[in-house]
């Protein structure tokens, strides 16, 4: 694993994935060649800031200016004069969507953190405290949590609210301050008061304006990998001293074991609330989610056979260092491309692996 992120993907993202600007490629075709004319969502600029950030952090010195020069770039091309950050931007820097949406905020976040944290960036706590206070300033929902986007947007989404929870925790513990604190506890108040659903063990996806479960097929769908994010993260939050919910995160993980697996081990796309798949294919981001899991929660043998798989299969790629990102149900390969956003979840994942070894 070290050597597949240290001399394979890490050195081949940076010269193949860094664009000459300092901003990020969207993704690269097999060949490793950035795949031209794909405008830039934010999110994958600061996913990417995250990851070679982190890469250094680990050891792999190079990482650190790659992230800076990202960084710098995200700034001048990403930020609205409202203190929020806009979806999308061309190679060439220029506004392509000037909207929000709060998925990418989060991760904006996310990268601040890692760039104050590895980085020592003196921009990243202020421009972190700035976004937290436009968020509540212009996406607060009078029904709790924070409005999807700006204008907002239906259905309502736990996805983006796990996603500030995950910032706001990693921001408590490099530099605490009572914003990250208050925005923390709301989106673990929205698991405790929707997105957990007791009766079925399962973690919802989208709701209707007021946190009802969604109509219709939204509301059926569960994702097994943000069941293992969530395990993940509620046990963060204990350990910051923001409430105990071992209860629920045994029961998520346990129905996404036994309903979100399929028979290699791999966590499927969706399955219903009721039971029963929906979609059985697969996606490497849920695999590094389940990896990280099954480690915290002592599964090893779970855990090596888990990376055994991922290695035969996603990561078996003609250029190391590239992913194939999806799967079917079965298990053929569907993508024509490599997404850069898959790197942040292979780092996450693998931090957790090798800061296991010591």
């Amino acid at each position: 694993m070290r050597a597949w992120l240290f001399d394979q993907a890490l050195p081949l993202w940076a010269a193949r994935g860094a664009a000459a600007d300092g901003g990020f490629h969207e993704a690269l075709d097999f060949e490793g060649r950035p795949v031209a004319n794909l405008a830039r969502r934010t999110r994958v600029q600061a996913r990417q800031i995250y990851a070679f950030a982190q890469g250094s952090a680990l050891g792999w010195t190079p990482g650190a200016d790659i992230a800076r020069a990202g960084l710098d770039r995200m700034i001048a091309a990403c930020r609205r004069d409202d203190g929020l950050w806009r979806l999308t931007t061309d190679a060439n820097g220029q506004a392509l969507d000037d909207g929000v949406d709060l998925y990418d905020q989060a991760f904006v976040l996310f990268a601040l953190a890692a760039a104050h944290r590895v980085l020592g960036d003196a921009r990243a706590a202020p421009l972190a405290a700035r976004t937290v206070q436009s968020i509540r300033e212009r996406m607060t929902s009078p029904h709790g949590g924070w409005d999807e986007a700006i204008p907002p947007a239906l259905p309502r989404r736990q996805n983006p609210h796990m996603h500030l929870l995950e910032a706001m925790l990693a921001w408590r513990d490099i530099a605490p301050a009572p914003a990250w604190d208050a925005m923390a506890a709301e989106s673990l108040a929205l698991f405790d008061r929707a997105f957990f659903d007791a009766g079925h063990g399962v973690l919802g996806e989208y709701f209707t304006e007021d946190w009802a479960v969604a109509p219709g097929e939204p509301g059926r769908i569960a994702e097994p990998g943000h069941h293992m994010e969530w395990v993940w993260l509620l046990d963060r939050a204990r350990a910051a001293g923001m409430g105990e919910r071992d209860g629920p995160a045994r029961a998520l993980y346990a129905t996404a074991i036994e309903r979100g697996l399929d028979a290699q081990g791999f966590a499927i796309r969706e399955f219903a609330r009721t039971g029963g798949v929906i979609d059985g294919g697969r996606r490497l981001w849920a695999q590094t989610e389940t990896l990280r899991t099954h480690l915290l929660l002592g599964e090893t043998g779970r855990a090596v056979a888990l990376i055994r798989a991922v290695f035969d299969t996603h990561l078996d790629t003609a250029v190391p260092g590239l992913w194939m990102d999806s799967y079917d149900a079965d298990d053929r390969p569907m993508d024509a491309r490599v997404p850069a956003s898959t790197l942040y979840h292979l780092m996450t994942a693998f931090t957790a692996v090798l800061d296991s070894e010591t």
